[in-house]
């Protein structure tokens, strides 16, 4: 139940609770007054109407009585005579002439002689009373007979201070008990709202300082059909983000260490043998002009290592900060491939790398920077002449759809990575060697320019191990839209 809903019941409930108890109360304090005010009061009549039921009742008993020859049965008439009389508080007189032929009920009653000359005075038929007790008469006529009939009850009086003072007292007790009553109904039902309130609150208090004193993995267990069901849902959604966020910072963190780590031992290497072959000309070990050539064209070699490093490093910065210019064109993906392997597969010949193309859809055509695509494309292919262990390797580019993404695989037959090397095969200057030993097989960072570029045009990479040897780098691009299948 939500909290709006138990609200509105609470509302409607601290209207109807005390109602009812005050009504209740109300007719139970007027049950005390009567039973107080009027001890002396044993019979049930509560209204006029309700005493002349009786009377008529009593007299046709007597009349019935009257005219019964059977015993039994004029003794069962006279039984139930005396039933309601005795109940009601009345007496019954039956008198035939001087004499009493019938007396039952509440006798003492039956000497309020001057009540008699009243109702004789009037013809003995009426009602006569002296504010005390009332007298009711009438004649009976049986077996030519005629036959007086008195019934008395008592007159049920009450003065107006006596009344007063009742009523204030019971008044004042129907207040006392109501707000008690309020009372009452006020703590249950806050007790019925408050509870549902403050258990959730306590619940993401604790889940708050869980946070705050950095379990980062503590979620909130919280399934109650209301408003802090989503709340509690934001917050583990909260704590989720900020756990990924901590987790990414801590990657970006040691990403940076390895970033420096790896540029300091890229460019140490290369610099420390552009020195010593500088000293060794310098000293005069180079003393011919055959070794002096091949000083100068090995530092010529670092050089062109170094500034490749740098400008590698430079484009990963760039496409890192999202600064470096990105201008889509519409590409025929086959043809693009094809033209890069056309001008550059002669420099791969010489590096000894043997470039094939299969299986390329002809009209597969994406939205891609031209300068990315053959980014993408040399970076790959560069790591593959780097990592091969033939004399001559060779590079398989192939292609495919996937639904509306085209699916470019580079496979070469070199040595593959370890199965745990591969998720962290496109992070920065990341090497399946960790000692880097061999610096001469690239700095780590043509994988990751490639996985930023393959991001920036909407695709993603991923990198796999052939079951006959070799890595497969496998590249899903978005098709233009207008020819997706």
């Amino acid at each position: 139940m939500t909290i709006k809903k138990r609200l509105f019941i609470s509302n409607i409930l601290m209207l109807v609770i005390p109602a009812v108890l005050a009504i209740l109360m109300l007719a139970s304090g007027l049950l005390f007054f009567l039973t107080a005010a009027f001890p002396h009061t044993e019979y049930k009549l509560g209204f006029q109407g309700e005493l002349t039921e009786i009377r008529y009742y009593a007299v046709s008993l007597l009349s019935s009585w009257l005219e019964e020859t059977d015993v039994s049965e004029k003794g069962r008439l006279e039984l139930e005579l005396s039933r309601v009389m005795g109940e009601n508080g009345m007496c019954a007189q039956l008198i035939e002439g001087p004499d009493v032929v019938l007396q039952t009920g509440k006798e003492t009653l039956a000497v309020q002689s001057e009540l008699r000359r009243s109702l004789d005075a009037l013809d003995g038929s009426g009602v006569v009373s002296d504010g005390v007790t009332e007298l009711f008469g009438t004649q009976l006529i049986a077996g030519g007979n005629s036959y007086q009939v008195y019934l008395y009850n008592p007159v049920i009086t009450l003065s107006h201070d006596t009344l007063k003072a009742w009523v204030i007292g019971i008044g004042f007790v129907l207040v006392v008990l109501l707000l008690f009553a309020v009372f009452l109904t006020n703590r249950f039902l806050t007790r019925f709202i408050f509870r549902r309130i403050s258990e959730p609150l306590q619940i993401l208090v604790d889940g708050v300082r869980q946070i705050r004193d950095g379990n980062l993995t503590h979620r909130i267990e919280y399934r109650q059909p209301d408003e802090f069901q989503e709340i509690c849902d934001d917050f583990n959604d909260m704590a989720k983000r900020l756990q990924d966020s901590v987790e990414r910072s801590r990657q970006e963190e040691e990403s940076r260490k390895e970033l420096l780590a790896g540029i300091s031992h890229d460019i140490r290497s290369p610099l420390t043998a552009i020195r010593a072959y500088v000293e060794g000309l310098l000293d005069g070990i180079a003393d011919t002009p055959d070794k002096q050539q091949a000083y100068l064209q090995t530092i010529r070699e670092k050089a062109v290592d170094i500034d490749e490093m740098v400008k590698k490093l430079f484009l990963f910065s760039k496409m890192d900060m999202g600064e470096y210019p990105y201008y889509p064109e519409t590409l025929n993906v086959s043809r693009e491939i094809r033209d890069f392997i056309q001008a550059s597969s002669e420099e791969y010949r010489r590096r000894g790398l043997k470039i094939v193309i299969e299986s390329i859809p002809p009209d597969a055509v994406i939205d891609a920077d031209p300068a990315y695509f053959r980014s993408i494309l040399m970076n790959l292919l560069d790591n593959s002449a780097k990592y091969k262990v033939k004399k001559v390797g060779t590079a398989l580019i192939s292609g495919g759809y996937s639904g509306k993404k085209l699916v470019i695989y580079v496979d070469d037959d070199g040595p593959g990575v370890p199965p745990e090397a591969l998720p962290k095969l496109f992070d920065v200057f990341y090497r399946s060697d960790p000692a880097r030993k061999n610096s001469d097989q690239g700095s780590g960072l043509g994988l990751a320019i490639v996985s930023k570029a393959v991001e920036r045009m909407g695709g993603s990479v991923r990198g796999e191990n052939l079951t006959q040897g070799g890595l497969r780098i496998a590249l899903e691009l978005p098709l233009k839209k207008e020819v997706r299948t």
